[in-house]
């Protein structure tokens, strides 16, 4: 017997057949779990080691193959030299392709098999798209990849180096996406993008890390919880976590939630400061900055993002490329995290509030690293200046410790 029905979000009628959008009105699905047995959750929860642990909570088959290579389990730390009291950082830059995708993806192609796929197509600006081809590798399928033109060489050649075919788009990340749509039924492709209005099924994965959070601060929840949005999907589903949580008495509150965008491209920033309604975030027409795995001109999960900042009472704001530079050296010098550009974001936002007085003293804050640093090394190495090479004699060291760090 199945234990999940599919929920439209738009016209709330309910499907037991798995479909990718609503068959009646189009509209984003969710999985809607149906347990008598609220203990068998809870024992669960406060019983799981691995991301699989969880699998009672996932819409993919019992007997199912799992695609997995050891995702999940990421590690919490206390932030003890950023000046932050009670800042704990999640460290997602430690699963197998470098990213929280990989969470999404193992639940992806797991369902991709069980559906008969025959081969996979995901539009990405670098880091779902490592994870997919990664993924595909795992599970033996083609996997196709539309990026756009303009993406960083290094993250292209991530992607290809597992064997996944990619293409090129002139457009944005958004733009990829929306073409996949117009693609799938033609050639057999499942859709492994990780954005919920495309591909329902991973949204689940993203609870995992609200999961582990709790579990990791012995069911404390923080105060707050900040989080760099590019399609949405991670805040929305982290905030679900915690409300999947509260619903089981494994906990007495919800956190409030923070989004974290680049100046360059702040869609849903800008509709939080103008108070719009989550319906209502306009699309971003020239996408820019350094964040590159943010720069989504539409978040296509923002509406529900959107809505769980306003329901908990939480914040939005954003950070230029300098701000980010500063805050991505900062984190690898203080904490030896070497976060990539999207997460250093949040933790910009994270000082602000501090600095500001919104987070107040004695508040618990978790930032979500969501992926690390190395596909960004070709950047960051252009903007360092290079040591050059001392003479392998102990007097010359001696001149150039002397003269480069006065010891």
């Amino acid at each position: 017997m199945k234990r999940y029905r599919q929920v439209c979000r738009r016209c709330k009628k309910s499907w037991d057949e798995d479909a990718y959008r609503c068959p009646d009105c189009g509209g984003t699905l969710h999985s809607v779990y149906e347990f008598r047995d609220r203990e068998y959750l809870k024992t669960m929860m406060k019983n799981a080691e691995t991301f699989w642990d969880y699998r009672a909570l996932f819409p993919v088959a019992e007997t199912g193959k799992r695609i997995t290579m050891g995702e999940g389990k990421t590690p919490l730390v206390a932030a003890e030299r950023l000046g932050i009291e009670g800042l704990f950082l999640k460290n997602e830059g430690m699963n197998p392709s470098g990213t929280f995708k990989d969470r999404c993806m193992s639940i992806s192609f797991s369902k991709a098999l069980e559906l008969g796929a025959r081969g996979v197509v995901i539009g990405s600006a670098g880091n779902a798209g490592a994870a997919a081809a990664a993924y595909a590798a795992r599970a033996g399928i083609p996997c196709y990849v539309m990026v756009p033109a303009s993406t960083p060489s290094q993250r292209i050649a991530m992607i290809a180096h597992y064997g996944a075919r990619v293409i090129p788009v002139e457009g944005s990340v958004t733009d990829c996406i929306e073409l996949i749509g117009q693609v799938c039924e033609t050639y057999g492709w499942h859709n492994v993008t990780t954005a919920a209005p495309y591909n329902p099924f991973q949204a689940d994965a993203e609870k995992t890390i609200a999961y582990e959070v709790a579990k990791q601060l012995s069911w404390q929840v923080p105060d707050w919880i900040a989080v760099p949005v590019g399609g949405g999907g991670i805040l929305s589903g982290i905030y679900e976590g915690f409300q999947d949580l509260l619903a089981l008495g494994l906990t007495d509150r919800l956190p409030r939630m923070i989004a974290a965008q680049e100046t360059g491209c702040n869609p849903l920033v800008r509709a939080f400061r103008e108070k719009k309604a989550p319906g209502e975030i306009e699309r971003i027409e020239h996408p820019q900055g350094i964040a590159v795995a943010i720069a989504d001109a539409f978040p296509l999960d923002g509406e529900t993002a959107l809505a769980a900042v306003y329901q908990s009472q939480g914040w939005a704001d954003d950070a230029d490329d300098e701000e980010i530079r500063r805050a991505q050296s900062l984190l690898g010098r203080r904490e030896g995290i070497f976060a990539e550009s999207a997460s250093a974001a949040a933790y910009v936002v994270v000082e602000k509030m501090r600095r500001s007085g919104k987070i107040r003293d004695g508040e618990c804050v978790v930032c979500v690293v969501t992926g690390n640093g190395v596909k960004e090394l070709p950047r960051i190495e252009g903007e360092m200046e290079l040591p050059e090479p001392v003479a392998c004699e102990i007097s010359a060291l001696k001149r150039y410790l002397a003269s480069q760090f006065q010891i």
